[in-house]
């Protein structure tokens, strides 16, 4: 009888054991189905990250799963990362929840990277349940260079707009908003309501850039209140991506500032140039007093209407504020004496005639006293010298003899 139920416990037991085989056999099967349909990395990990077993999954086939046991997570986890996978193993196991990880993978030449979870399954192994989440990243990573750069775009000092090819505008930054004068209003305007175009050119410039892939030129651009710009213009073809069509960047500078600092550098270099003529002018006729009421002239270079007018200016005022009687005038620096250098001495004796002074010619070489007689100048009333030195002894002969006495007149 005790053998009758024993055998029949026996019995008892052989059935559930066979049950409970096909509970884990149902479950496996269970495991196996979601594994073959998730597209994650699935694999049993040890905490010093050997992976014990991997699941068959649409990213690993069966051959693959039972090939890869026993392997090292260093085998495909970049180096600097292998260490933080196992904390985080580690972590879990002690303290018996869920880890989470965002790790970097080596296969070959390329690198990807993944989402990892791990849960314990035993004291020292959990399951890793990893997804690629590179695309993700490199769409993050993609999305935080377009912030950038509309940052930098909206903060950049030259205007930026971008059009459809015939010309309507669908963005501009604040810079071109501001320089149109049209505000948030400037989006939704065409190209050519933005830039003269009084010669119809500016569609044919937009085709050219379509057709070349660029363009570079000035334009004016005109403003909300009827002024305008002058700019410098870039056009650059952006190809159409996303079911958008292809559009043009322009990009716009106010020369407003340089043309003003142009404007400014000339008017200081042609207030430089005449401050240097008037410093040559008072240079090249300078007024040498001799003596008491004597005073020498001399004239180098050519001696022109205006050279003649400034050096008459000079002579006359030197001959009111010195009481000078007596000036004499050397030319011989002078080249090139014509009808115009002639007559411009002329009128420089009679004015100074007119204030009651003498004026003597001296330096007169043979060149000079051929032209002044072909030419026919009257020389009456001027005193005339061949040098400077005999002119200024005949100009303080009088004195001299005043002060010596008969015997100097004499001589």
């Amino acid at each position: 009888m005790s053998d009758e139920r024993s055998f029949k416990a026996i019995e008892g037991e052989v059935a559930a054991l066979r049950k409970r085989v096909a509970e884990l056999e149902g479950a496996q099967e269970k495991l196996e189905a979601l594994c073959a349909l998730s597209p994650a990395f699935i694999a049993i990990i040890d905490r010093d990250g050997i992976v014990r077993k991997t699941f068959a999954t649409p990213i690993i086939r069966a051959e693959m799963a039972n090939r890869e046991a026993e392997v090292s997570m260093a085998s495909v986890v970049r180096k600097d990362y292998v260490e933080r996978c196992i904390a985080v193993i580690r972590g879990s196991l002690e303290q018996r929840t869920i880890g989470n990880l965002d790790y970097p993978i080596v296969v070959g030449a390329h690198e990807g990277w993944c989402q990892a979870a791990c849960k314990p399954l035993s004291d020292d192994t959990v399951l890793w349940v990893a997804r690629d989440i590179t695309a993700q990243r490199q769409l993050a990573l993609a999305q935080a260079e377009l912030r950038d750069f509309q940052a930098l775009v909206e903060s950049a000092p030259d205007g930026v707009c971008l059009a459809f090819q015939h010309g309507a505008v669908f963005y501009a930054n604040h810079a071109f908003r501001a320089m149109t004068g049209h505000g948030d209003a400037t989006v939704g305007k065409r190209l050519v309501d933005l830039y003269l175009d009084e010669q119809h050119q500016l569609d044919a410039i937009v085709l050219r850039c379509f057709e070349h892939g660029s363009w570079q030129g000035t334009l004016a651009l005109a403003q909300h209140d009827g002024r305008t710009l002058p700019c410098q213009v870039s056009m650059v073809v952006l190809a159409g991506q996303a079911g958008r069509p292809p559009a043009v960047a322009t990009i716009a500078r106010d020369m407003t500032p340089i043309h003003d600092a142009e404007r400014e550098r000339l008017a200081l270099q042609e207030q430089v140039i005449q401050a240097q003529q008037d410093a040559l002018r008072e240079l090249s006729t300078p007024l040498v007093p001799l003596a008491e009421g004597v005073v020498a002239v001399p004239l180098i270079g050519t001696l022109d209407r205006s050279r003649a007018q400034q050096a008459m200016e000079k002579l006359l005022d030197g001959i009111v504020q010195h009481q000078f009687h007596t000036a004499i005038l050397d030319v011989t620096g002078v080249k090139d004496v014509d009808a115009e250098s002639a007559d411009a001495l002329l009128r420089i004796a009679r004015a100074a005639r007119l204030l009651g002074a003498q004026l003597m010619l001296t330096g007169i070489g043979p060149d000079t006293a051929q032209t002044l007689v072909d030419l026919g100048v009257d020389l009456s009333g001027i005193t005339t010298r061949s040098t400077l030195q005999s002119g200024i002894a005949h100009a303080l002969a009088p004195r001299a003899g005043k002060t010596a006495g008969p015997r100097s007149r004499a001589s």
